[in-house]
């Protein structure tokens, strides 16, 4: 059996080692890019443990984890919060055990009371009994090989019927970039209000702007004013649309179903292979909404450990535990919300 070694990047370097193994991995996702490190590190200040395993002289696996602690949610590590993916990238069952023995070492050593690694599908082979795996989520991935006349052709013609409608009511789609950072914002703000969840700091969608290459903002307007948006990150051939957003007050006028549409369009036209809607519970109100399109279901496999006589997190607003506190919040100020949303969420995975 080869030999093999986990590393803390941190405290041995190998930034360059580490990036050139991601790039090698066909599909894998961005997330696993050292500029996302700096961009959790800047806007929401917790310790990043970026773990890699080598054997044979050369990198043979991945792990990047957060720690995250706060009195209201306590203390763990996640791979990846605020993000769709993470978990354990490697070229093997041993890498990838050598990796979830190394990370369950450190979140003990810690007095962390779990891990979740939120691997994108049936990705890992270990099978330690400490690790415990739920498939509660999934994404929904549109396959663009096909062309827009067919792709239209398939969706419902009340989903059709729902675009046009929007066409006709003034909605115009439009791709832009950093400038629009505060259109988007205020409906995204807005969005997460009405949801009864706690919003982001505009400061995040900065330093991913500013960080990452392709990225630009999706925006749909009616009478001059942003009323839908989306962030769109792009790899290679694949275009991934992580935080979408609406005005209700406009849902009417069916400004959600125009953006999906013409994101679609637009990724189809740069020559996208695939456009990721984003990962959502399954069998949700989103979940249900975003099948409208007819996407590839892809489940996704989160691996938790959990420190003895641990329970497993649900730390998710269908827990009724947090019922009334989501209550509270739709009824909240859009203000007040904006100002105490980004204190509270940063400590939300």
């Amino acid at each position: 059996m080869q030999y093999l070694e986990v590393v803390d990047l941190s405290q041995t370097g190998g930034d360059d080692e580490w990036q050139a193994y991601v790039d090698s991995i066909p599909g894998s996702s961005q997330y696993y890019g050292l500029e996302w490190r700096g961009i959790s590190e800047r806007s929401f200040g917790h310790r990043s443990w970026y773990l890699m395993v080598r054997g044979g002289g050369r990198v043979r696996g991945v792990l990047p984890l957060v720690e995250m602690q706060s009195a209201l949610f306590g203390h763990f590590f996640v791979s990846l919060p605020f993000l769709d993916y993470g978990g354990i990238l490697a070229d093997t069952p041993e890498c990838e055990a050598a990796l979830a023995t190394a990370a369950a070492d450190l979140a003990a050593k810690r007095g962390a009371r779990h891990i979740e690694l939120r691997q994108p599908g049936a990705a890992t082979h270990f099978t330690d009994e400490s690790w415990t795996v739920r498939q509660h989520k999934a994404a929904l991935v549109v396959d663009l090989s096909e062309n827009q006349e067919k792709i239209w052709s398939n969706l419902s013609s009340r989903l059709r019927g729902k675009v046009r409608k929007a066409t006709k009511s003034g909605a115009v789609f439009s791709v832009e970039g950093s400038e629009a950072l505060g259109d988007f914002y205020r409906v995204f703000a807005l969005n997460m209000r009405d949801l009864g969840t706690p919003v982001y700091s505009p400061a995040f969608f900065e330093n991913i702007l500013q960080s990452t290459k392709d990225t630009v903002i999706l925006l749909v307007r009616r009478e001059g004013r942003a009323v839908a948006g989306a962030i769109a990150l792009r790899r290679g051939e694949r275009i991934e649309l992580p935080w979408i957003c609406s005005d209700y007050a406009h849902a009417s006028h069916q400004v959600n179903e125009f953006l999906y549409w013409n994101a679609i369009t637009w990724a189809g036209d740069l020559g996208a292979r695939e456009l990721d809607l984003g990962r959502c519970s399954i069998d949700s109100g989103t979940y249900r909404f975003k099948m409208q399109w007819n996407p590839e279901v892809r489940p996704l496999s989160w691996y938790y450990w959990l420190a003895p006589g641990t329970a497993m997190p649900e730390l998710s607003p269908s827990n009724t535990k947090y019922a009334f506190a989501i209550r509270c919040w739709k009824r909240m100020p859009v203000a007040l919300a904006n100002r105490l949303g980004p204190w509270i969420v940063r400590s939300i995975p």
